[in-house]
């Protein structure tokens, strides 16, 4: 059955997108790229420093971007109501430049310990930097506060730097394409089994075995910069493909997912509800005058705070936050996050109570499982660890529901591909960041680089292709995910290097083939948070531009996967020169570069195709196939499938129960309160949101003038 709009409906939505195009004043300006810029570039900084050196919060983990809507906090908070108080009173930004310029000159006197890797250095510095920008532009009538359009230019940035500067890809390739020559011992015959095949253009070998990156420099030592040239330019020319593909997918999905479909985007509706508050005539944005948010702010503020204070200090006192109950064999962990307790109270009601249910639903099929001896000897590296048939199962569930989610918006793919080809000139892409034939021409072109770049470092070219086309399938089901359900913290069931190397079988793939997917471990195994979906919560947010205007976000986007790039591989980099990798962070330098090539060791010799694990594959498959027939046919149908692909995945330990509660209150607010109470409601749960993000980020600031090492406040 193919869905497709109602002819009042689409003339609604191409009329409003005209109206849009006259409506208020959104220009960008250059204040909007300086503070974007900076930003960005910042947040690339900070967050591996925070997690690295300062050993807090993570603040770019998951989906959540919880340091994207720190520093966004502060722009509104901080940075646009002084800007709006100075185009008031134009008498203030001399003074306010002058103080700002003593304080920094009081705190760095007498210019003798500079230190360039410094966040702090960095940050006033931008900030007196601001300061004098801003006199200048009171001083000519103007002003330096952001007006809406250009707060989601600022914001978008920001959630594309989020998805590379830690998880998503910095503190993943730069100590995997080190380590292999660090690590290598007799015991763990890297050496022996992989160097043969190993694709030299892309490690790092530096003569010395990598010591001064895993260990510091000593004092006559130098960095080997010439040794990183070559591995890095060829990954930038794969990352720049595999980007530019995953943000031209997500152009191409998104009228059918926000305007056919009315995916609800409940991640973006933080920076939404922040934005729509923002007002050029008032100086405190309306988000901050909300009594119910700081209710809600309150709570993680309090608990986090005497958390991390009882680190400083074991007399204060430390509230639980985490439970576990024992059935049968199995552990069910009743986990509280904040965060995403807040991001679930905007989750559809039905959807809330898929998620929950399927996870409970998978330790009750671990137990028959097990009872009924079908287990599996296998080891994912990521996914469902303890039971990798059910990683098996959940890969084809959210596989088939992806191509049912493609089949169903064909419509409007055939006419993104016609208006690419010249074939449909009636249909309207002006309000897209980017035209359909560049989108179309980006993702095909994207694609066919990444092929040819993996079939030159030595994997076979059907292996190159069916990989590749299993990865975007898994990033474009996660950002479905993502989008409908607004799940903060997820992950995929299996990844694609699993799949192809223990699956499908290594005799398929042969070595160099199996090394390769080793080294994909870079972008395509831990994908906890990555561009596609960052992007797509972004598109959502430029509803609130003029169309005209969108299309420079693009570009932004484009700036900031720059910016952010360059800024954490700097920070990463030399923070690893200056410490010693292995002193900095136990999983990135340890734990990942021996997942990847261990797993490597175990498989480069022949394997055959795991039949038992595709047949739970197949059989997830055609159970999310029945279930979303049924749910489509039948309206009294309770449980909605999206949760089935996710519900054995071990993140899911720590969101059920927050989801759970979420649907739990939210059924109550509506039934005994209506829409208008569960509208007020919802400020209360963004409250939550953004206390555990300022709670997080606060005392990250607080360590790093105290020098205290060790304070993670929240994990997620």
């Amino acid at each position: 059955m193919q869905k497709r709009l109602p002819r009042d409906l689409e003339h609604y939505l191409a009329t409003r997108r005209d109206r849009v195009l006259e409506e208020g004043d959104s220009a960008l300006t250059f204040r909007a790229f300086w503070l974007g810029t900076f930003l960005s570039f910042f947040l690339a900084i900070g967050a591996p420093y925070g997690n690295m050196i300062i050993r807090g919060s993570y603040m770019a983990l998951d989906f959540s971007t919880p340091g994207a809507i720190f520093l966004f906090l502060l722009l509104i908070g901080l940075f646009n109501a002084a800007f709006k108080l100075c185009q008031r009173h134009p008498r203030f930004a001399l003074p306010l430049a002058l103080l700002l310029t003593a304080a920094w000159i009081f705190a760095y006197w007498p210019f003798d310990h500079f230190d360039l890797y410094s966040p702090g250095l960095l940050f006033s510095t931008f900030v007196v930097a601001t300061a004098w920008f801003n006199l200048v532009a009171v001083s000519s009538d103007r002003t330096f506060a952001l007006n809406r359009s250009e707060l989601v230019l600022v914001y978008a940035m920001l959630l594309i730097v989020s998805a590379i500067c830690t998880m998503g890809l910095a503190e993943q390739i730069l100590p995997i394409i080190t380590a292999i020559f660090y690590f290598a011992s007799p015991q763990n015959l890297w050496a022996e089994r992989l160097f043969p095949y190993l694709p030299g253009a892309l490690v790092v070998d530096d003569g010395n075995g990598s010591q001064l990156f895993f260990e510091g420099l000593g004092p006559e030592d130098q960095i080997p910069y010439g040794s990183w040239v070559e591995p890095l330019m060829w990954w930038a020319l794969f990352l720049v493909s595999l980007y530019v593909t995953m943000v031209c997918v997500a152009v191409i999905l998104r009228r059918q997912w926000m305007e056919r479909e009315r995916l609800p985007y409940p991640i973006a509706q933080v920076g939404l509800a922040m934005i729509r508050a923002e007002e050029s005539g008032e100086v405190v944005n309306r988000f901050f005058r909300r009594p119910s948010m700081w209710v809600g702010f309150s709570l993680p503020m309090l608990v986090g705070s005497l958390l991390a204070l009882h680190r400083y200090d074991p007399g204060f006192p430390v509230i639980p936050l985490q439970w576990s109950v024992i059935l049968g064999h199995q552990s069910i962990m009743l986990y509280i996050s904040f965060a995403v307790l807040g991001f679930s109270y905007f989750i559809n009601s039905n959807i809330a109570a898929g998620i929950w249910f399927f996870h409970l639903l998978s330790k009750g099929q671990r137990e028959v499982l097990a009872m009924a001896g079908m287990t599996s000897t296998q080891r994912l590296n990521f996914g469902v660890l303890d039971f990798p048939l059910l990683g098996y199962q959940g890969l084809g569930a959210l596989l088939v529901m992806v191509l049912v989610g493609l089949w169903v918006g064909r419509g409007h793919y055939s006419q993104v591909l016609g208006k690419a080809l010249g074939r449909r000139p009636e249909v309207s892409d002006a309000d897209e960041i980017v035209s359909y034939r560049g989108a179309v021409l980006g993702a095909v072109g994207g694609v066919a680089v990444m092929v040819v770049w993996l079939w030159l470092m030595g994997t076979p070219l059907p292996v190159a292709v069916l990989f590749l086309i299993v990865a975007l399938l898994i990033f474009v089901g996660i950002t479905r995910i993502v989008a409908e359900a607004g799940l903060a913290v997820v992950r995929a069931p299996m990844i694609a290097p699993d799949l192809m190397v223990q699956g499908i079988g290594s005799s398929v793939l042969g070595p160099a083939g199996v090394l390769n997917m080793s080294l994909a471990f870079i972008w395509a195994a831990d994908v906890r948070v990555f561009v596609m979906a960052t992007c797509s919560n972004a598109l959502k947010m430029i509803e609130e531009m003029e169309p005209r205007a969108r299309r420079v976000v693009f570009w932004a986007m484009v700036l900031a996967l720059f910016v952010g790039t360059l800024g954490s591989f700097w920070m990463i980099f030399h923070m690893a020169y200056r410490h010693g990798g292995i002193n900095l962070s136990n999983w990135f330098f340890q734990g990942l570069p021996a997942a990847a090539y261990n797993m490597a060791v175990r498989s480069v010799e022949p394997t055959g195709t795991d039949w038992l694990g595709i047949g739970f594959l197949g059989g997830g498959g055609l159970v999310m196939l029945v279930m979303m027939w049924l749910r489509q046919r039948f309206m009294w149908w309770p449980v909605h499938p999206l949760g089935f692909p996710i519900g054995a995945n071990a993140m899911m330990n720590h969101v059920w129960f927050n989801v759970f509660i979420a649907w739990l209150l939210k059924r109550f607010v509506l039934k005994y309160g209506g829409p208008s109470v569960y509208r007020e409601s919802q400020n209360f749960f963004l409250g939550l949101i953004a206390g555990q993000v300022f709670c997080n980020g606060m005392w990250l600031v607080v360590d790093y003038f105290t020098g205290r090492v060790g304070n993670p406040i929240f994990w997620i």
